[in-house]
């Protein structure tokens, strides 16, 4: 196997280590979920890089095989990565400020292919480049009484969310971390 082809299995292995963390959800921190929240990408580019080092090696029948599965993996990939972005524009909806550092961000889509309309909200607490953003709820107008309302800001650690028939959800904050320690979820 050439140096080429190590470095490229290397650079494979990084670009698979970047889309392990967005596939699971596991980082909350505003700069990842914003800009390196990617996970099709990640590993569409994993899988095209392992196409190249399979190129280098020196088996032909191994590198054939290999240049094959990588290459239909990187285009299922690109395939069903299409698929959910067309199915999952969220557009924003605009923060509702609370006690510095906190907001509230709402967002709202599509549910599924109907008429439906979906609202996230979750809690961001600014702080530069170690902003930290938290699910708050979930929630689906899908019966009209579970859609979204109203959030407001009930101390300094609470926040309250109301759904349409006037049923609040109290939800208190980690006094140290500032994330919440419940979520609501309402047909979601």
């Amino acid at each position: 196997m050439s140096s080429r082809s190590l470095v490229l299995s290397a650079c494979s292995l990084c670009a698979a280590g970047l889309a392990a963390p967005a596939f699971v959800d596991a980082v909350d921190l505003v700069l990842w979920q914003e800009h390196l929240d990617r996970p099709f990408a990640f590993s569409a580019l994993a899988f095209f890089l392992a196409t190249l080092a399979a190129a280098g090696l020196r088996r032909m029948w191994l590198r054939d095989v290999l240049m094959a599965v990588a290459g239909l993996a990187t285009a299922a990939t690109l395939f069903v990565g299409l698929i959910a972005f067309a199915f999952s524009s969220i557009g924003e909806d605009g923060f509702i400020d609370g006690p510095d550092p906190y907001r509230v961000r709402l967002q709202l889509s599509m549910a599924g292919l109907g008429p439906d309309t979906v609202a996230w909200l979750s809690l961001r607490r600014d702080d530069g480049l170690l902003s930290r953003e938290w699910d708050l709820g979930c929630f689906n107008d899908d019966a009209p009484d579970d859609g979204f309302h109203s959030v407001t800001w009930t101390g300094p650690n609470s926040i309250e969310i109301r759904v349409g028939d006037g049923r609040t959800f109290p939800i208190a904050l980690h006094p140290g971390s500032g994330r919440p320690q419940t979520t609501v979820a309402l047909n979601c």
